[in-house]
């Protein structure tokens, strides 16, 4: 779905297009589960009640085409993205190797690279380095792990805690393993059955919106098998779908995890429904606070990406040279766009937000209409995350023809352009509108001037810019949304207000980049 707006290139369609995401998803830029972690994680990251145990980055030298690449995590749930065979999973199994176990603390084994990466008769891991910046209250040491030939040197380095691995293999059906279907015909089970706490049962339930009366887990011959009990009746993963299986098996294993520990998910959503995706990371999120865990994860989603927070969505970009860009503050629509190949624009403009995603639709539509339909325009995230994008097409590394575009208060930077006004898109646009330029959006959008100039006015007086078109949109009525009153302010400005010579001089960057003189 996020990759659709690679292909709405005419700011109307492209605000139709968020108007339909707001309706099924919410605003992904405000994640509301996320607040107490946040608050969390800004002021007590370093304290004693913070997390005292955190994995700060992985560094992946000689690995399967890695060539010395940093990997850092900037929050305690992160999200990676990206196409199969981007190096994903990769960072999941370094990251495992990184501490050794804890002395004391049940179930918890320690993992080593050669679980994770061993010779084959095909291959031969050597000259491998793995690089780790683990942080234990306040104090940061650098770990490092290599395999020069044969042995793997520095694991007595590791320092120790409880890591948790869990990959994809966990959503394989149970009836396709080999030696399940002798315990299905068992006419008496003879395993052990652990019933899950009232709470975890409650946690199942709700991710999988479904009135579990019921839950165990039951062991026989060191096999799980998830059995569960709805007002319909009790069913075992024999019957149960993927998702509620997996699931099952997570809410297991989440009961039992020692504080401060890492947990790696690999492809988290796998299997679930959108609904059911939002409701998983929503039990993350409370997990991460409430037990000061880390959670890695891997995805190919944007439902949960939309989930968090800029800082904690990477983006490993796999080029045709066998380089590996690692992307950082993506937004899901950029990430989205970068797996999917159903539309091959000439030129893609990376820009901060929707907002400046609109208003730069309308500075090219009224400069150059004719070269509209050979962009894309795609929000991205923070001008860091526009400057990187930039700075990586300048130099050829994104395999792609694109160019960032930062919002007019921003400085020069390689690769990029800067929108015209010297101001964030809301404070250039309302600020340099006369009143006949307000009495032209008001005919666009079909209400009274004089109500307009009312609604305007009251806006302006919020210090957030942000919220200016919405307070507009509210004074004015139900009828009129907040979308449509800023594609028609962008509209206009760009027509009347704009500064004519910044307007060109914006518009011909943009199609010198796309080969047009």
């Amino acid at each position: 779905m996020f990759a659709a707006l690679a292909r709405y290139r005419g700011s109307s369609s492209l605000f139709r297009f968020v108007a339909r995401l707001g309706e099924h998803v919410g605003d992904p830029r405000k994640p509301v589960t996320l607040s107490p972690v946040v608050q969390d994680w800004n002021t007590e990251r370093h304290s004693g009640a913070g997390w005292p145990q955190f994995l700060e980055s992985v560094r992946i030298e000689g690995l399967r085409g890695w060539k010395s690449t940093l990997v850092e995590f900037r929050f305690p749930v992160v999200a990676i993205a990206g196409e199969n065979g981007a190096g994903k999973s990769t960072v999941l199994k370094a990251a495992a190797a990184a501490y050794g176990a804890p002395k004391g603390v049940r179930d918890t084994l320690a993992f080593y690279p050669d679980d994770f990466f061993p010779s084959t008769p095909w291959e031969k891991v050597e000259g491998v380095k793995l690089g780790y910046q683990v942080r234990r209250g306040d104090v940061t040491t650098s770990i490092s792990l290599s395999k020069k030939t044969s042995r793997w040197r520095g694991m007595p380095n590791r320092h120790p805690r409880s890591v948790f691995f869990l990959d994809v293999s966990r959503t394989q059906p149970i009836n396709t393993l080999v030696g399940y279907g002798k315990i299905a015909k068992e006419l008496i089970f003879p395993g052990d059955e652990i019933p899950f706490l009232e709470e975890d049962r409650a946690l199942l339930s709700r991710i999988m919106n479904k009135p579990y009366t019921k839950s165990v887990m039951a062991t026989y011959e060191n096999k799980q098998i998830g059995v569960l009990t709805t007002p319909e009746g009790e069913y075992s993963n024999f019957h149960q779908g993927a998702g509620e299986d997996a699931t099952a098996d997570l809410v297991a294993l989440l009961r039992s995890v020692p504080k401060y520990s890492l947990i790696l998910i690999d492809e988290v959503e796998a299997s679930l429904h959108p609904r059911a995706q939002r409701r998983l990371m929503t039990e993350l999120f409370a997990v991460a606070r409430a037990n000061r865990v880390q959670f890695l994860l891997s995805t190919h989603s944007p439902y949960i990406l939309e989930q968090l927070p800029a800082e904690a969505r990477v983006h490993i970009q796999l080029t045709r040279k066998g380089e590996r860009n690692v992307i950082y503050g993506v937004t899901p629509e950029f990430s989205m766009s970068m797996m999917d190949d159903v539309y091959h624009p000439e030129l893609t403009l990376y820009c901060e937000d929707l907002e400046s995603a609109v208003l730069v639709d309308a500075l090219i539509a009224h400069e150059a209409p004719e070269i509209r339909n050979r962009l894309s325009i795609l929000p991205v995230g923070a001008a860091s995350t526009v400057k990187t994008l930039g700075a990586l097409s300048a130099d050829d590394k994104l395999g792609t023809n694109a160019m960032g575009v930062l919002d007019g208060e921003q400085g020069a930077s390689p690769g990029c352009v800067v929108i015209p006004g010297k101001a964030a898109p809301e404070r250039a646009v309302f600020a340099s509108m006369s009143e006949d330029a307000w009495e032209a959006v008001s005919q666009r959008l079909g209400v009274r001037a004089g109500d307009l100039f009312e609604a305007v006015d009251d806006a302006v007086q919020i210090e957030n810019h942000h919220a200016w078109s919405r307070k507009v949109a509210e004074r004015l009525g139900a009828r009129v949304r907040t979308d449509r009153v800023w594609e028609a302010s962008a509209a206009v400005w760009a027509d009347v207000a704009v500064d004519e010579a910044g307007r060109k001089e914006f518009v011909e960057s943009i199609k010198e980049r796309l080969g047009q003189d």
